[in-house]
């Protein structure tokens, strides 16, 4: 039975969403290794497996509506994010157009948040949460053609017109157990890139699951988000933090280097792991093992935990070039009402500590994260941020997802600017949805676009990455990057 893990072309859409992280149109496109996991794991259990990215390998619309007519592959799998709804339910009703019998199975933060509205017929279902073992045992079911799917935790699914959501499944709490995912599967992998990191080619990994912070407004990785929202449905809030083993990552990183990657870019929330007693020894023998390896790396990780410059040292020597940080702003009213557990002064601290040890800070900067902030707090973050000198910084703008506390504060205090007085997806690097006390959302609109221009195009700026590029490649991709900043349209 030939399985297909597809991200088909953008259509009806006119532009493609990035779907490691799910809230944006890409600038540049990672890996998908959340969905080279499942896959992985079918294909250790005998399935043909085969993996698909339309958009990064440039098959066209009717180049796939060939392939599914062809009959070339009996079951479709999706991982949708919210801004791909329109294109993977088009994506769904044309495959049942073209192939009666074929199975369609949706994964991912959405069709786990309202799995009914991928649901069209018998042979269409959902993976709610994490997926691995999930759709291992659905498709088991499926190839001993049983329709006896009750048992199955965490799976949604039709029968006649009533829409069955079975009880959520635990999640995964031994990650080590789990095949490294299926990278042999992607025929473009020099296609994938991240620009913080400068050993081609690149692939991605997670070394945790979650993170164990509390941010209100926080859309985490899209993995991570279908695995907090199904948990939350069970619990009614978010999963421990799972973390792989030191020795385990290792030889996932052997593994890369010699399937002939040279960098990878971690994509955990939190590389940092759970903050008790073992935390930095766990990040200092992750970094001891892989040292030799010589590849490079980066990572995302909270500000409170890089105060310590023994071990950011550690990571540096490792081959870590890059940590992700989300700020969001330097005002400690907003800090503090968004939860972030941190404080100005130890978010302007990491960076310093980053500099020194020659790691680069890459700093995000969420506009109207809190009620409370202003545009003189906005003006104020941006001038702390050229204080610190940083390359890399991205401004977006709250996006308040009905999964998210942040959402019932909005909603309950009618913010809502849309038509239906409620949330639709957007792409946060340039639409605002919500009107707050101290800002509307037309000058959040016009605020990230200020901040894009005033940070980057100093002249400053430019003459300082003009001089540390490395390669005419580098060059022609910051202004590719810098073209898709400047000139977004807006996508609904």
């Amino acid at each position: 039975m030939k399985v297909t893990f597809l991200i088909p072309p953008a259509y009806p859409q006119s532009r493609a969403p990035e779907r490691c992280f799910g809230c944006n149109y890409g600038l540049s496109f990672q890996q998908p290794i959340h969905i080279l996991y499942p896959a992985a794991v079918l294909e250790k259990a005998g399935f043909d497996v085969e993996f698909i990215d339309c958009v990064v390998q440039k098959k066209s619309k009717k180049w796939l509506e060939n392939y599914v007519e062809n009959k070339k592959s009996d079951v479709f799998v999706f991982f949708t994010v919210y801004l791909a709804e329109k294109t993977d339910i088009y994506w769904r009703d044309r495959i049942r157009e073209l192939n009666k019998d074929a199975i369609v199975i949706f994964m991912g933060p959405e069709p786990t948040r309202v799995p009914e509205k991928y649901l069209s017929d018998e042979k269409t279902f959902v993976v709610r949460g994490e997926p691995e073992y999930i759709i291992l045992d659905l498709m088991n079911k499926i190839k001993k053609k049983s329709d006896n799917l009750e048992g199955i935790n965490g799976l949604s699914f039709m029968k006649g017109k009533k829409v069955y959501n079975i009880y959520p499944r635990h999640y995964i709490d031994n990650l080590d157990k789990l095949p490294f995912p299926a990278r042999h599967l992607i025929k473009t992998p020099y296609a994938y890139f991240n620009p913080k990191l400068s050993k081609r080619p690149t692939t991605t990994m997670f070394t945790t699951r979650q993170c164990w912070g509390q941010c209100i407004y926080c859309i985490p990785a899209a993995y991570n988000f279908a695995r907090e929202i199904e948990w939350k449905n069970k619990c009614g809030k978010k999963p421990p933090m799972t973390e792989r083993s030191p020795k385990n990552i290792y030889e996932e990183f052997k593994q890369v280097k010699k399937q002939g990657y040279r960098s990878v870019a971690i994509m955990d929330d939190n590389f940092m792991g759970v903050p008790t007693k073992g935390y930095k020894e766990r990040i200092m023998k992750i970094c001891d093992l892989i040292k030799p390896l010589k590849m490079e790396w980066g990572c995302l990780a909270r500000a409170d935990q890089l105060q310590d410059e023994e071990v950011l040292q550690k990571m540096r020597d490792s081959g870590c070039m890059y940590v992700d940080i989300g700020v969001e702003s330097f005002d400690k009213k907003v800090l503090d009402y968004v939860r972030k557990g941190t404080t100005p002064g130890a978010q302007m601290n990491a960076i310093i500590l980053l500099k020194k040890v020659g790691i680069q800070p890459k700093i995000n900067i969420l506009l109207g994260a809190s009620p409370l902030q202003t545009v003189d707090d906005i003006r104020w973050t941006v001038k702390i941020l050229k204080m610190l000198d940083i390359d890399f910084v991205s401004f977006g703008i709250v996006a308040p997802h009905p999964s998210l506390e942040f959402y019932k504060i909005v909603k309950k205090n009618k913010w809502f600017t849309t038509k239906s007085g409620d949330w639709e997806g957007i792409d946060p690097y340039n639409t605002g949805i919500v009107d707050f006390p101290e800002m509307t959302h037309e000058q959040l609109e016009y605020l990230v676009k200020w901040c894009y221009r005033v940070y980057y195009l100093r002249p400053y700026y430019i003459f300082k990455r003009l001089r540390n590029l490395k390669s005419v490649r580098e060059l022609f991709e910051d202004a590719k990057i810098a073209f898709k900043l400047f000139f977004r349209r807006r996508v609904l």
